[in-house]
Parts: structure tokens; C-alpha cells; sequence
């Protein structure tokens, strides 16, 4: 209809109307454009709202199951402080108590740390990390994937070369196969079999003698110790990345 009017006036020489014609159109497609992108702006803040909520939520969850790990790596410290003065004859000689045996046996074994952010992930593999407006944000986040990727750079090194102590020193740290008792310190362990327990005892005297094992005991804490310093780190930046998130999503 439009274009039959315009064609019109120019038959007609009508160049008066032929401009409010055009600017009709002009107009038209003004309005238009930014009626599209006010909608475009609303789908993407409704966007980010969504990633912002799934970000806070998954944050608040791997900030749990940090504190959890490190609880248990602080347990673990706790039985290191009142054993080393013992293995490293700065304290008087001592029976280990089985827990204690125990960790000195599996002082080898280091436990991958949690630090997946599923939506994280997502963003950077989507290519839609630019949703988020926050700049701030943005950067922190943005840290906090540096460090991953060099603690799990880390945790690869760490668990290369740990020493299996009850291997490589059977004289020092046994095992044995004991009938089970109630009222014993330890755990059962698996396939013990119905009425047994595996029982760790370690020859104190041997292995404060022994300076090969206190070597490699002491490497396998270091590499322990290493481990829990990048869980602690990675706390902290995710403690400062939820407080960001609840801040942002409580004015929106």
C-alpha cells in the first residue's frame, strides 16, 4: 500500500509527500529496530538472570564440599603435628595408635579435589561468557580458571612418584589379618572377611632409625600439604565469587 502511494506521488511530482512518505518509513523501520533490540535486551538479561541463579547455586555447593575436604585434610594434619615429633626423634619414643598407623600407610593416598563449576564450564564452551555484564564478575571468574588449571597442572605432578610406604617398607608398617574385637581401634576395611579386621602396626623404632623412609614419609606429606594450600586457595575465590553473585542477584 505504502509503496503504491509513493510511486503515486512521484508520478505526481508530489515530492512533499513523497518525503513524509519516506519518513514514515524511515521511522517505521527506526522503531522497529529498537523494538527489537529492547526485546533482544530483555531475553539476554533473562539469560544472564538464569546463569547468575545456576552460578550462585553451584558455587554454594562446591563451597561445602571444600569445606568438607579441607576438614578432612586439617584432620589429617592434626594426626601429622602429633606424630612427627616422634618418627623425627624430637620427641620421646611411643607406640603409634592404629589411626595413626594408618595415615602413615596411606600417606600416599591424595584425593582429586572437587573444583568443577558445571555452568562455568558451559559458558566458555557455549562461547556465551559475555552474558555476564559484571565486569568484576567476569575477571574473578576468570581467576578462579586460572587456578584450576593450575592446581589440577599441580595435582597431576603431586600424585607422580608418591611413595607406598608399606611396599617399599614392609619391615616398618605390616598388615595382618586379625579376628575382629568390638572394642579395637580402627575400621574393618574391605573384604576383611565376616568376623576379621586388618590391622596396621608400625615399628616406631625402625622407622625413626630409618632415614630412607623418614625421606619419603616426609616427601608424601609435602605433597599432601601442597594439595590442601590450592583447595584453601581456591576457597578463597570462590567465597569471593558467591558474595559477588548474591550481591547481583539480589538487584536484580
Amino acid at each position: 500500500m505504502l509503496l503504491r502511494r509513493v510511486i503515486e506521488h512521484v508520478r505526481n511530482q508530489n515530492w512533499f509527500a513523497v518525503a513524509v512518505d519516506f519518513l514514515i518509513v524511515v521511522v517505521g523501520v527506526f522503531i522497529g529496530l529498537q523494538v527489537q533490540d529492547w526485546n533482544d535486551s530483555r531475553q539476554r538479561a533473562k539469560e544472564e538472570q538464569k546463569l547468575l541463579n545456576r552460578l550462585l547455586a553451584e558455587s554454594g555447593s562446591l563451597l561445602k564440599v571444600h569445606e568438607r575436604e579441607l576438614g578432612s585434610l586439617q584432620s589429617l594434619e592434626d594426626v601429622v603435628t602429633a606424630i612427627n615429633p616422634v618418627l623425627f626423634s624430637l620427641a620421646p619414643s611411643r607406640a603409634l595408635t592404629e589411626g595413626e598407623c594408618r595415615f602413615i600407610l596411606g600417606s600416599h593416598v591424595i584425593r582429586r579435589p572437587s573444583d568443577e563449576l558445571i555452568v562455568l564450564d558451559e559458558l566458555i564452551d557455549t562461547g556465551r561468557f559475555d552474558f555476564l555484564q559484571d565486569s568484576g564478575l567476569k575477571t574473578s571468574l576468570r581467576d578462579y580458571l586460572l587456578l584450576r588449571e593450575r592446581g589440577r597442572a599441580h595435582y597431576g605432578e603431586v600424585i607422580n612418584e608418591l611413595f607406598r610406604l608399606h611396599s617399599r617398607f614392609p619391615e616398618l608398617l605390616a598388615i595382618e589379618l586379625r579376628p575382629d574385637s568390638t572394642d579395637e581401634d580402627g575400621q574393618a576395611g574391605g573384604l576383611s572377611g565376616e568376623g576379621f579386621r586388618w590391622s596396621r602396626k608400625c615399628n616406631v623404632d625402625g622407622m625413626r632409625a630409618s632415614p630412607a623412609f623418614l625421606n619419603e614419609y616426609a616427601d608424601n606429606l609435602s605433597r599432601l600439604g601442597s594439595v590442601t594450600r590450592f583447595v584453601d586457595q581456591r576457597r578463597a575465590r570462590l567465597q569471593a565469587i558467591n558474595e559477588k553473585l548474591q550481591t547481583l542477584t539480589r538487584t536484580q
